[in-house]
């Protein structure tokens, strides 16, 4: 059997800064956040100093600049699972570069925050000029594994990234491994007349669910997610009126809390159109769970992603 430990950091940058409606500390560029990701880097590698486990295994860039708080004879083998790869904890806005051999403003304040010397910053945390913590632990990876054990969520994903990232570039590999799912349940439908019974039933599950006029001819199209500029929403935020507009058997469900400047302006889009289409749209800015058996009732699940290599949101 498999024993699970969780280990909770507590402290009041953690309280403030993330919450069930924004898991996801926002944005890059405040002092606040960069505080954020410092202690919590910090934090998690004397835990891991403390516990020696035989495999570090990182998901995303959060958590990549473990590594470089840990001695030489710290250090465990790492795994770096991208889920994303264009979420990597960069500062765009500034660089870190030298100038005239000269450290610039940006890099000695970064130095400070993260407690790691200008040094460090440029050599393991600067990528193509800009702060990027994801390098982080992709440098690391290379210097004491040899580049070994970057992995990304699908496989055409993982020759995506090595044909077409920089920052991948030189790597011997990126293996593919893909997300788990559950199975499906053994008592689902059997039979085509089966499946039909259940969408009539789910269908009318999730329109009562989400306050929606009982049409069984409906056709349901349906977002869950991070409203950010990632999943692309801000598209079908500009799109929805015209599209409810001129197919009246169309139904929206829109649910997820804004990330960004993108789902804020999605928020802003969709706020007038919910008393005009009442009935048909349904939109909620907030982590809202939509039982399993009323989501088998929508026709179509949008994901206008930019990119999105694996998404939970389209299997389930």
């Amino acid at each position: 059997d498999i024993h699970r430990v969780w280990f909770l950091l507590e402290h009041k940058w953690f309280e403030t800064l993330i919450s069930k409606d924004a898991p996801y500390p926002y944005p890059q560029t405040k002092l606040s956040v960069l505080r954020f990701f410092s202690l919590w880097n910090q934090a998690a590698a004397q835990l891991m100093i403390m516990l020696k486990p035989d495999v570090y295994h990182c998901m995303d860039y959060h958590a990549a600049m473990i590594p470089l708080y840990c001695q030489p004879h710290d250090l465990v083998p790492t795994i770096i699972v991208l889920h994303n790869a264009d979420y990597d904890g960069a500062i765009e806005t500034d660089f870190v570069i030298p100038v005239l051999w000269r450290d610039v403003p940006a890099l000695k304040r970064l130095s400070l925050i993260f407690n790691l010397t200008p040094e460090a910053i440029r050599k393991y945390l600067t990528f193509e000029g800009r702060f990027n913590m994801l390098w982080g632990g992709i440098a690391c990876a290379r210097e004491n594994q040899g580049g070994h054990g970057i992995c990304t969520v699908s496989g055409k994903y993982a020759a995506e990234l090595k044909r077409e990232r920089t920052m991948f570039k030189g790597l011997p590999t990126v293996l593919p491994l893909d997300n788990a799912i559950d199975s499906a349940a053994e008592d689902g439908p059997k039979s085509i007349a089966e499946l039909q019974t259940l969408r009539v039933e789910s269908k009318r599950a999730l329109q009562e669910f989400c306050e929606l006029d009982t049409d069984p001819d409906a056709k349901i199209l349906i977002f869950i997610g991070r409203w950010v500029k990632q999943k692309g929403v801000d598209h079908i935020a500009l799109l929805a009126s015209s599209i409810l507009q001129k197919n009246r058997d169309v139904q929206f469900v829109l649910a997820g809390p804004p990330g960004d400047p993108f789902g804020n302006y999605a928020q802003e889009l969709l706020r007038p159109l919910m008393d005009k289409f009442k009935g048909r749209l349904f939109v909620v800015t907030r982590f809202f769970m939509i039982p399993k058996e009323a989501r088998a009732g929508a026709h179509l699940c949008l994901m206008p992603s930019c990119s999105e290599p694996f998404g939970y949101v389209d299997v389930e």
